[in-house]
């Protein structure tokens, strides 16, 4: 004859013990930490090319108005008058005629030159922007068509929060190349040649862009002035 106990199984009611509760809160921590880092790389990372994308955007559009300038940029085999220059100082240089009310100090250097329409302009960075300074214009025949000298530039909006820190240009001439390494050094660029390697009709322009958010970004180009021979002599 079987008996069968009257004694009740009681359900398991066994609660976490304080050694699971501390494992638990152990891994929980090191999923946070790992995931924080996690994000916080991704997060630097997506600024970064976000910054890297929004610089060079800004530095496409300036250069290649420098570009479509300087390419185009007008030649005289007479006099050296009408030809490209550069200059370190923009009010010392005597082709241009600055309003002392409309001073501007340079970040760089300035490209002097006169464009296909005979037109005179000087580019250069000034207060973090680009501009361009197109000289007086003065027809005795035609005073309809006489001009003040007046600044161009473009609306800061293009700028995306960076300025220019610094603009400079560097005609390849006999015994610029030094100038040319130093300034490539200076600007981070590491893949620059010897001028020698090329005509001497090309401009190097450095540009240094800054912003506050997402840092420096620098930029090499290389220009080539169209109209001008490729045995060009600087300094005739």
């Amino acid at each position: 004859m079987r008996f069968f106990s009257t004694k009740r199984k009681k359900n398991n009611s066994k609660g976490t013990t304080l050694i699971e509760m501390v494992v638990s809160f152990a891994l929980l921590g090191i999923f946070v930490s790992l995931s924080t880092v996690i994000i916080a790389n991704v997060t630097t990372l997506y600024y970064r090319v976000r910054g890297e994308s929004y610089a060079r955007q800004v530095g496409d559009i300036v250069v290649n108005k420098i570009a479509a300038e300087l390419s185009g940029a007008m030649y005289s085999n007479i006099g050296d008058s009408f030809n490209v220059k550069i200059s370190d100082d923009f009010d010392g240089n005597p082709s241009v005629t600055v309003n002392p009310t409309e001073h501007k100090d340079i970040s760089g250097n300035v490209a002097c030159l006169y464009d296909r329409n005979e037109t005179g302009m000087s580019m250069f960075a000034s207060d973090g922007i680009f501009y361009i300074y197109y000289r007086e214009i003065d027809d005795e025949t035609e005073p309809e068509k006489s001009r003040q000298p007046v600044y161009w530039t473009f609306d800061k909006n293009i700028y995306n929060g960076y300025e220019i820190k610094n603009l400079e240009f560097v005609e390849f001439a006999p015994g610029n190349n030094a100038v040319n390494q130093s300034l490539a050094q200076n600007y981070g660029i590491t893949d620059v040649g010897d001028i020698s390697d090329y005509p001497s009709n090309i401009v190097a322009v450095y540009m240094k862009l800054k912003s506050d958010r997402y840092g420096e970004f620098n930029i090499c180009r290389y220009i080539k002035l169209y109209n001008y021979p490729e045995d060009y002599d600087w300094n005739p």
